[in-house]
């Protein structure tokens, strides 16, 4: 998969804007607060058709302006053109000018992995955060984990509510909880896969970029134990057992929706015992782990997003980092400069100067 033209307007700084870019490595540099991460916001949107800096749609249109537009096209063995028209009221999602009617038909089309400086912060995070991980790349690559997944959290919603009732129809509960476990059955059988798959890349990926010979791994913490086979019985005698504490707290308090997703280091918890060098390194390990693992499932390569990833490495691992990148995937990086070390002629560079795009460098 690559990523061709992309096209905004009205959208985040940008009145209008073009920029085409290599099917290498991409470089786009600028001042801080010059417009570069909104560049890349632009394409993770368009991957899962929403941000990820904010909820609010409505601020990434210009100021002054009704709607804010992001279109691209891209090579995913064929060419292709997707499209979002946001406004205040709500988005409108096209594939080659056709509105589509639900989201699932879009998501993933154009498949980016983004790696971010906030995103360290997942690991002091609530659990909540790493489950969004774990769904939204998931999502991106399996129609039928997002279709069982949307259904679990409208079932749950509407458990909820009967169970803010102080005398729940226990047949109602019975059938919800029914066809919670169908559900949740396809979502722990994905989250498993998912967590096993990424594990046998980070250990030689963190290797690679750290020289550390340290068993680095993510550990799915789910509901049920997933050693077991016979998952639909083990959430029957969850939902079972906690049904009466589910009444009496007027919540239910088991599921998938209270799963997580641990990084450990030498089978250690990152959060208390890795240093923030070794951090960035293992969420590194992670995005690159991620990429491997979605070319695994989908046969199809994902473009890799790098926000100001650069400022935070050392000259070293900078290189080391480029040259396990470099003709694996299309690479879209922003840095404030350039170093003179990693100019290449398989680089393309971009400039933004005064909310403006040009390109330079070598192409």
């Amino acid at each position: 998969m690559i990523a061709e033209e992309l096209h905004l307007k009205n959208f985040r700084s940008y009145e209008s804007c073009s920029i085409s870019f290599s099917e290498g490595m991409n470089i786009i540099t600028g001042n801080n607060a010059a417009g570069k991460t909104n560049l890349l916001e632009s394409l993770v949107y368009l991957s899962l058709t929403r941000s990820h800096r904010i909820n609010d749609d409505s601020q990434l249109i210009h100021y002054g302006t009704k709607y804010a537009q992001i279109s691209c096209s891209f090579k995913d063995g064929i060419e292709k053109k997707i499209s979002a028209l946001i406004r205040p009221d709500g988005k409108t999602l096209l594939i080659e000018k056709q509105p589509v009617k639900r989201s699932s038909e879009f998501v993933g089309m154009l498949n980016v992995v983004l790696f971010a400086p906030d995103d360290l912060g997942v690991f002091t995070d609530a659990p909540r955060a790493r489950r969004r991980i774990m769904n939204q790349e998931i999502t991106k690559i399996s129609p039928k984990y997002l279709a069982a997944l949307t259904d679990y959290q409208n079932l749950l919603k509407e458990r909820n509510s009967l169970l803010k009732n102080s005398m729940p129809d226990g047949r109602m509960l019975e059938v919800l909880d029914a066809q919670m476990i169908q559900k949740s059955a396809v979502i722990i059988q994905a989250r498993k896969a998912f967590a096993v798959g990424i594990s046998q890349y980070m250990k030689p990926q963190y290797m690679n970029l750290s020289d550390e010979d340290t068993d680095c791994r993510l550990k799915y913490v789910s509901c049920i134990d997933t050693d077991e086979s016979d998952v639909k019985q083990q959430l029957e005698r969850m939902y079972f057992d906690s049904r009466q504490r589910d009444i009496e707290n007027h919540v239910t308090g088991f599921g998938i929706h209270r799963e997580d997703l641990i990084f450990e280091l030498d089978h250690r918890g990152v959060t208390e015992h890795a240093s923030q060098g070794q951090k960035r390194m293992m969420m590194l390990a992670f995005k690159m782990s991620l990429l491997q693992f979605i070319e695994d499932a989908s046969k199809k390569k994902a473009v890799f997003l790098l926000d100001d990833v650069l400022s935070e490495l050392d000259r070293n691992r900078q290189q080391k980092l480029i040259e396990l990148t470099s003709g694996k995937w299309q690479c879209i990086i922003t840095a404030t400069e350039l170093p003179a070390y990693l100019k290449m002629n398989s680089i393309k560079e971009f400039r933004i100067r005064d909310g403006k795009i040009e390109t330079g460098g070598s192409e």
